[in-house]
């Protein structure tokens, strides 16, 4: 059963995965080059970060066309 969306549903869901790679980038990428006491991003998470962070934005910006 395919899902059928209306364009202002496509518009919200695109922003949303927008916003989703920002908080991504944030706390994972941006997080592993600011120096914090507490506890330090590693690397395997600071790749994670760029690989959510690049598919979401890429799926949102086609979700947008």
């Amino acid at each position: 059963m395919k899902l059928k969306l209306t364009n202002s549903q496509i518009e919200v869901i695109s922003k949303y995965l927008a916003d989703i790679s920002k908080l991504t980038f944030a706390a994972t990428v941006l997080g592993f080059f600011i120096p914090v006491s507490a506890q330090l991003v590693s690397l395997s998470i600071f790749l994670g970060g760029i690989v959510i962070t690049a598919f979401t934005f890429t799926f949102s910006v086609h979700l947008i066309k």
